[in-house]
């Protein structure tokens, strides 16, 4: 269902590991074994993804420097606005968080939804990608739309970040089910005193936006409650009051889940 430019970029992507399991088959098919062989496709299946990820890091770095530094201007550059669009895409979809919620919500009730649910999980390597890819491309095409800001805090309390760096903060997300929500305010912190939010809602304006400590106490428990394992301050007294709510949500959506008797 993604525009069709973008699906011929996610075939262009896959067509690359297709043509690794091709030749990967065709040289254990020859019966000749080299160790120096072995070795370079044991990195190429390890590293492959990898690198893809690290393009999309490297050509953004400089637009979170900026960022970190207030420079919002950044992103009137096009091409600056599409690379952190892409970024920020896979630092939502390529987390365990999301892949978790994403195959306990795959139904399972008979032998074609069981091998779909399958598959998923089994080629959820590079889905994960795709997914990023179509979330940027869809979060560039809205960015008039939507509001982008800057959140500045200057207060005691800094921000924290988790192994799932961007979170919907919007009221409106259930703590414990699992359903599309109406709105939805992507929050991301990019610093202890730097964060960025793409906001559907009307909450925060473009641009930037000072904001106070509750607010600061707020967004860090959303994102703690969402995290998995870990969360990442710049002290210890910054983690501490947040690190009993680390994944709260998907505690309470599984005792949810539990109590209605899904499988």
């Amino acid at each position: 269902m993604s525009p069709e430019s973008i699906q011929q970029q996610h075939m262009s992507y896959l067509g690359d590991f297709l043509k690794l399991q091709q030749a990967e088959a065709i040289y254990r098919r020859s019966g000749v074994r080299s160790q120096e062989v072995e070795q370079h496709l044991h990195a190429l299946k390890c590293n492959l993804l990898e690198n893809l990820h690290a393009s999309h890091e490297q050509a953004v770095q400089p637009v979170l420097e900026a960022l970190a530094d207030e420079q919002l201007e950044i992103l009137q550059n096009k091409q600056h606005m599409i690379e952190f669009m892409a970024f920020f895409g896979h630092q939502f979809c390529r987390t365990k968080p999301f892949r978790d919620v994403v195959i306990r919500s795959l139904v399972r009730r008979n032998a074609m939804e069981i091998g779909v649910a399958d598959a998923v999980t089994h080629a959820w390597w590079f889905m994960s990608y795709m997914f990023g890819m179509s979330f940027g491309h869809s979060l560039y095409l809205s960015r008039h739309e939507d509001k982008h800001a800057l959140l500045i805090n200057d207060t005691s309390v800094p921000f924290i970040t988790s192994d799932h760096p961007i979170v919907n903060v919007h009221p409106c997300v259930s703590e414990t089910t699992f359903i599309a929500p109406e709105h939805a305010d992507l929050y991301y912190p990019i610093s202890p005193r730097i964060a960025y939010i793409i906001c559907n809602s009307g909450r925060f304006i473009s641009g930037r936006n000072t904001i106070d400590e509750a607010t600061v106490v707020e967004l860090n428990t959303k994102l703690a409650s969402q995290a998995m394992v870990h969360i990442v301050g710049n002290s210890e007294s910054a983690i501490l009051p947040f690190q009993s709510l680390i994944g709260r949500r998907a505690q309470k959506a599984q005792k949810q889940r539990e109590g209605k008797g899904f499988n």
